[in-house]
């Protein structure tokens, strides 16, 4: 629970916080390849990742198109699904052994009536959240795949040693022949 640690000294929320929410959370521990969330189950929990590394992707025609990585410090959810209680469109799965720290959404709503302050808290997964999925389509709409690259390892740094390169070109919209070239276009730079 160090992540969750972090993100509650960073919002400087007062003491005894942090220990309000660990006494709610569930700890996960998912193998390599294991679901957390499939299609069409609704999401009733915000995770924050540990360990480890997942991925979130939808399929279409049998081919697999990848929305966004999740690495240690990252919220993972199908917020959309955890807003609305309504099924997800797309799937969560861990691409290595993966321990995360999960809040429900029955949870969440007992904090929030808690104390004001915890919608500080609410407040700063939604933004984290939004900012990233805007940062992603904004580059997916006018970078090239080479820009799309290069802000992939600069948001995730290493994220190459843990994930697949065919996931990664899935993330950026490529075919694996392509994150090829594009890598060699990168070097040295």
């Amino acid at each position: 629970m160090k992540q969750l640690e972090l993100i509650i000294k960073e919002l400087a929320l007062p003491a005894g916080y942090y220990d309000r929410l660990t006494e709610l959370l569930e700890e996960k521990q998912l193998p390599q390849k294991e679901y957390l969330l499939r299609t069409g189950q609704v999401c009733t929990f915000i995770g924050v990742v540990e360990e480890g590394v997942l991925r979130s992707f939808r399929e279409q025609d049998g081919e697999e198109f990848i929305s966004d990585f999740y690495v240690p410090g990252s919220f993972v959810t199908s917020y959309r699904s955890f807003l609305r209680k309504e099924p997800s469109v797309g799937a969560i799965q861990a691409l290595e052994d993966t321990t995360l720290s999960c809040l429900s959404y029955a949870n969440f709503e007992l904090l929030t009536n808690e104390s004001p302050l915890w919608f500080k808290f609410g407040k700063h997964i939604a933004d984290t959240l939004f900012v990233k999925k805007c940062v992603k389509e904004t580059s997916l709409l006018k970078d090239s795949a080479l820009e799309r690259y290069r802000l992939l390892v600069e948001n995730y740094p290493g994220i190459e040693q843990h994930v697949a390169q065919y996931h990664i070109a899935s993330y950026l919209g490529i075919k694996p022949e392509s994150l090829s070239r594009i890598k060699s276009l990168n070097i040295g730079q």
